[in-house]
């Protein structure tokens, strides 16, 4: 019976959106009022209702043969931005290349998203956890619409000239974080009744990255002290030379060539090299939780949310930022200058997922090694465990400035011994959901 349900379900979304590529506003009303015709005519003879739906039937047909006549070809291809914003309209230009021999006049185009429908599994999962009555059926139709990831709607087309390139601003509004597959191009042509479009389609594959919406957040005031960085961290960080240098002594066997200093060699007739010594920078790190067992949830989207949020204010330009954080597997990324781009980890932390298989405490060995680089940490959590708690614990013996935001669907009553066990370096905050933007002013 389940399945029978699911493919009906399936049934009406397919038919659903076949009807509204398919009809225009005015052939879905022919559509609609011929069938009631014929539903009210059922069981009488003679009835003005017969003739509406026969004068229904003759118009979609008449309409069905001239959408038939309408011929016309096209290339296309997108001018994306780089990054979108859930909830914010998305502009940008689609380049049309007319090769009909003829002008196009009155054309719609409209974007197609791959948003696939859920499988039966998850259909399964939704009724199993609302198994009393049809009380299911409110959460599918929620489900569904979290699945979309954007909306698009016909948009008119000016005049495309014989064989040539025509630019058009498109909109759309992307609804969920992550990365947006934009899939085809179809221009529609409605029949000369209005009533059907003919339509052709334009495979073009692309992708967008979709950020979620941004908190405002005031200046976390971590440690400002540099700290001693290894040679290998800042030889790419910097513009030119990444150590300083201190002074020229004799080559060594095993000297590298590269700290040869070749004026001098010229000037004393023996091997001189430059001695350089190490830098120091202010070197703070985000330490972003994604583990949790849900495979969705608020809270893990306002904690994606905050993450973006930090990584797009302005750093100080000498200052290292460590990224860790867990796809698949326990990653580590240093963003600063001649490091990698921001806008990369920005779109990494944008798309990920949560991580079911593993906990936080997999990501100490990676902190650890860190730590002894490091001027300060800021720490968002999924909430305030065992686990948690063993792993701020476990920071905070090292002596380093600590942040810690707890996100939670209600508001975490902080124990004040909580703070003391962990010491003044580590600060605790709630994180409401609620009332999130007023508990990050207050950071």
């Amino acid at each position: 019976m389940d399945r029978f349900t699911y493919r009906c379900l399936r049934l009406i979304y397919v038919t659903r959106k076949w009807l509204v590529q398919q009809f225009t506003p005015a052939g879905l009303g022919v559509l609609v009022g011929g069938i009631g015709s014929a539903l009210v005519s059922l069981g009488s003879t003679r009835s003005m209702c017969h003739v509406l739906f026969f004068f229904a039937l003759a118009l979609l047909i008449l309409a069905t043969i001239g959408s038939r006549l309408i011929q016309f070809r096209f290339k296309a291809s997108r001018l994306l931005p780089r990054f979108g914003t859930v909830g914010e309209p998305l502009p940008y230009q689609v380049v049309i290349q007319n090769l009909s021999p003829q002008p196009q006049k009155g054309l719609k185009l409209v974007e197609t998203f791959a948003t696939p429908f859920p499988s039966f599994r998850e259909f399964i999962q939704i009724k199993r956890r609302y198994p009393v009555g049809n009380q299911w059926r409110p959460h599918w139709r929620r489900y569904l619409a979290d699945q979309q990831w954007a909306t698009a709607h016909l948009q008119d087309l000016p005049t495309l000239s014989t064989k040539g390139k025509t630019k058009a601003t498109v909109e759309i509004l992307p609804l969920r974080r992550g990365s947006l597959h934009l899939q085809t191009i179809t221009l529609a042509c409605p029949d000369p009744l209005g009533l059907i479009y003919k339509r052709h389609t334009y495979d073009v594959g692309q992708s967008i990255c979709i950020l979620p919406q941004r908190y405002q957040l005031s200046p976390l005031n971590l440690c400002q002290a540099s700290r001693y960085q290894a040679s290998e961290t800042l030889r790419t960080t910097t513009a030119g030379e990444a150590l300083e240098f201190r002074s020229l002594r004799d080559y060594r066997a095993g000297d590298p060539t590269n700290k040869i200093h070749w004026k001098s060699w010229a000037k004393v007739g023996r091997p001189i090299v430059k001695e350089q010594q190490d830098e120091t920078a202010i070197h703070h790190a985000l330490i972003l939780d994604t583990f949790q067992i849900e495979p969705h949830s608020t809270t893990f989207e306002e904690a994606i949310a905050v993450a973006v949020s930090f990584l797009m204010q302005e750093q100080p330009e000498a200052s290292l930022l460590d990224v860790i954080y867990a796809g698949p597997d326990p990653r580590l990324v240093t963003v600063g200058k001649g490091l990698r781009q921001r806008a990369q980890i920005i779109e990494t932390v944008a798309t990920l997922n949560p991580n079911s298989h593993r906990e936080l405490d997999c990501l100490n060995p990676m902190i650890q090694s860190r730590l002894s680089r490091l001027s300060g940490c800021f720490c968002i959590l999924l909430g305030f465990d065992d686990t948690r708690y063993a792993f701020l614990k476990m920071l905070s013996q090292f002596g380093i400035p600590i942040k810690a935001l707890c996100l939670s669907d209600l508001s975490l009553q902080m124990d004040p011994q909580f703070q003391e066990y962990f010491g003044p370096q580590c600060q605790l905050h709630s994180g409401a959901i609620s009332n999130l933007q007023q508990e990050l002013l207050a950071l």
